[in-house]
């Protein structure tokens, strides 16, 4: 039974106060059924949002007023702040392999909002740029109401949706949420000299969204035959594959494929990869799955962290007491790749604050742990590569110093005897 067809006006109509509504977040965000929420009159009132939302590439107005709307999520950031500081967002720690768990264990979903292109002749709708959590929890879903949007790409290796499986489709074009590219300085370049000192030809790479992984992955360039599996791909891989750096050619799995849970750029990289055969969209269950990553060889995971104490122990969520993020997929590749045969973990960050008053090497972190010092892997800052996995602890302090800015490894050095001995 095909699903009946609304308009965006109507669809206030559907939500009933105590619903639980998911929400889709990266490019896939249905920023226009969002849209009609908001403005919705008379106003929707007591609707429990849940959303994965990316940062820097998913605004969230949860409308209403008063106390009567609330949002839970798994990252917080800066664009949620009024929300968050009104008390009406509810975040949730979570490994980003664990959300669909979550979403399943915690009380029924009666509305999903998602996006999808348009059908193609066979009545099935691609998930586009953005597979994500969609193909998992759409069956565990009371109804699904889908904006169809003609801005969406069929990419042939995406995850299709039944028309017939939907409940209303609300078809409206708009533009997909876009994310501008970050610029280089001449501490990400050193940054990135060292990751690439790290990265062999052959191997597969996984890349955090972050300002400095990104850049890590420009430098890539003077590689071969490397391989793409990720959560979340941006235009830096566009040269890389162009240039033939990025082939995928010696992956053990998904041979020949760039693999990645969702897309997110600007409309003409959106373009581009559209026209491309050889990208795989997949959803969270795959992309982050530990028996995934643990069974691709060599591959390397790129993030980033805030700081990083001469325990091993990295914070990757909370500047001092404010959240401003998650820990989204980090630990889930963190602990796929150091399991992988032949695969490394690398967590980079500059060395200081931007004004260069503080290290982001420290004695011991004052805020959350986010990758525990079990975990970790390599360290690079602009000054160097730490190796810690197979180290003992003063050893993995001496190799931390090391990579800290000069002005503060002597301090660090003094800190660290004082916990040695005291």
């Amino acid at each position: 039974m095909r699903p009946k067809t609304i308009t965006a006006d109507q669809l206030a109509a559907l939500l009933k106060p105590g619903m639980r509504v998911f929400v889709q977040g990266s490019v896939g965000q249905p920023i226009a059924l969002l849209r009609a929420i908001a403005e919705a009159e008379p106003r929707v009132e007591g609707i429990h949002f849940v959303s994965p939302l990316t940062p820097g590439l998913n605004g969230f107005d949860i409308g209403g007023d008063g106390q009567g709307n609330r949002l839970t999520t798994f990252f917080n950031y800066p664009a949620l702040g009024a929300s968050w500081t009104a008390g009406r967002v509810d975040f949730v720690p979570s490994h980003y392999s664990r959300i669909s768990d979550w979403l399943k264990a915690t009380g029924p979903i009666d509305i999903a909002l998602i996006q999808l292109a348009p059908p193609d002749a066979a009545g099935l709708c691609s998930t586009g740029l953005s597979a994500d959590f969609m193909p998992d929890l759409l069956p565990h879903c009371d109804c699904v109401v889908a904006q169809i949007n003609p801005a969406m790409p069929d990419l042939p290796g995406a995850p299709k949706i039944a028309l017939d499986a939907l409940d209303y489709s609300i078809f409206i074009e708009e533009d997909l949420p876009v994310q501008p590219v970050p610029k280089g300085d001449a501490i990400s370049d050193a940054i990135a000299g060292h990751v690439a000192s790290i990265v062999n030809d052959g191997d597969t790479i996984q890349f955090g969204v972050g300002r400095v992984p990104q850049l890590a992955v420009a430098g890539l360039h003077g590689k071969a035959d490397l391989g793409l599996h990720s959560g979340l791909i941006t235009p830096v891989v566009r040269p890389l594959i162009e240039s033939g750096v990025l082939l995928g050619k010696r992956k053990n799995v998904d041979t020949g494929l760039h693999v990645t849970g969702a897309v997110s750029g600007d409309a003409d990289f959106y373009e581009w990869i559209a026209q491309r055969s050889d990208f795989a969209i997949r959803p969270v269950s795959y992309t982050h799955a530990h028996a995934t990553l643990s069974s691709i060889r060599n591959l390397v995971a790129i993030n980033s962290a805030i700081a990083v104490d001469l325990f091993g122990q990295a914070n990757a969520e909370m500047a001092g007491s404010r959240q401003i993020s998650g820990s989204g997929g980090l630990v889930d590749f963190v602990r796929g790749a150091t399991s992988a045969p032949g695969g490394r973990s690398i967590i980079c960050l500059p060395a200081t604050s931007r004004d260069g008053t503080r290290s982001n090497i420290v004695s011991r972190l004052n805020s959350v742990v986010t990758i525990c010092r079990t975990d970790i892997d390599i360290v690079i800052t602009e000054y160097g590569v730490a190796r810690l996995r197979l180290l003992p602890l003063d050893a993995r302090a001496e190799a931390l110093i090391a990579i800290a800015a000069p002005a503060f490894r002597q301090s660090l050095a003094e800190q660290w005897q004082r916990s040695a001995t005291g």
